[in-house]
């Protein structure tokens, strides 16, 4: 009877080899396949966020409003805050918060999410009472001069989040069932004539956004999962992404050492983009788009940006041209509370 023949031990060894060859060659592409359905998905969201734009504008013929009321900016001003449109009193009242305002037109808040997103934000704190400014003002309370403030329900089952009484207040988020934002919105040009969209293919309204349910800067829409980055060179204001009292922003932030190799070396910045190299963007005419996050800057290299680190990237024309052209550029993105002569 003849003895059957097993794998030698070398026969062994060389298919695995090849199995981990194989598997080595084979889960880059797998995982770039998924990050594709993600990216996919964003951009549907992204496209339906600036639809609803699209139609607030079409009913409206203006940017969504600014507060008016005249004792509400004069409590601000003498408060120290700011009442420029966009800023400290407008922030400050939940029900004029553009995602909320939306609300009817897009009436689902999950589409303000965003699968690939590293680092969401959620809403900072819910005000309870219809009368927001009786509350807000009241001594016994301290909200922030240009507080994150949210009606009931964006908060999930945080209905009341007085910044000065913690204890008693409980924070929105994941476990709150809070509206997670991985898409969001720059909220300004408040109550604005449409006149001030020079050309809407243009003009961005929603963008890949993270660590904040608003953003501003160019650099914020081009790598968004960088959180408490300040562009020109410091974090998180005077706190570095490794500063031991800072020591959340670890994951998401950049040291300050890395910043030079950040804006010079194009394949290390590469790795910080959301969505395979790039972000997806909302237009003021209704349609999204995924950019690459260098011709984000490059796009909006002469809208104010004030980064000097993105010279070496305006200089070179950038990896990753933007759609339409060497000629493409951005509109809408700016510093938060611009003067409106430079808006």
């Amino acid at each position: 009877m003849m003895r059957k023949k097993g794998f030698t031990l070398i026969e062994l060894l060389v298919v695995i080899a090849i199995i981990a060859i194989l598997a080595a060659m084979l889960f880059p592409v797998f995982a770039r396949a998924r990050e594709s359905a993600r990216k996919i998905q964003c951009l549907s969201n992204v496209k339906n966020i600036a639809m609803a734009v699209q139609m607030y504008f079409s009913d409206y013929e203006r940017f969504p409003p600014a507060e008016t009321g005249a004792n509400v900016n004069a409590w601000f001003s003498n408060c120290g805050g700011d009442t420029r449109p966009g800023c400290c009193s407008t922030q400050a009242n939940p029900y004029l918060r553009w995602p909320v305002i939306l609300d009817e037109y897009v009436r689902n808040r999950d589409v303000w999410r965003c699968p690939s997103a590293r680092h969401v934000a959620y809403p900072g704190s819910v005000m309870p009472y219809p009368n927001w400014f009786q509350q807000f003002s009241d001594p016994a309370k301290h909200y922030g001069a240009c507080c994150d403030l949210w009606p009931v329900g964006w908060g999930g089952t945080a209905t009341d989040t007085d910044q000065n009484v913690c204890a008693a207040g409980q924070k929105p988020g994941a476990d709150t069932g809070a509206v997670e934002f991985g898409i969001a919105m720059f909220e300004h040009l408040h109550g604005k004539s449409l006149s001030m969209i020079h050309d809407a293919a243009k003009h961005v309204v929603v963008n890949d956004a993270g660590n904040t349910p608003w953003w501003g800067m160019a650099e914020q829409l081009a790598f968004p999962d960088i959180c408490r980055s300040r562009w020109g060179g410091a974090v998180d204001w005077d706190c570095a992404a490794d500063w031991v009292n800072c020591s959340w922003s670890v994951d998401c932030g950049i040291p300050l050492d890395l910043i030079n190799r950040f804006w010079t070396d194009a394949t290390y910045r590469h790795q910080y983009a959301r969505h395979l190299g790039g972000s997806n963007i909302g237009f003021a005419d209704g349609h999204a788009a995924w950019w690459a996050a260098d011709a984000i800057i490059v796009g909006a290299g002469n809208h104010h940006n004030p980064n000097p680190y993105a010279a070496p990237i305006l200089g070179s024309g950038a990896a990753g041209a933007p759609p339409g052209g060497t000629g493409a550029s951005l509109e809408g993105i700016n510093c938060q509370c611009l003067p409106e002569d430079m808006w």
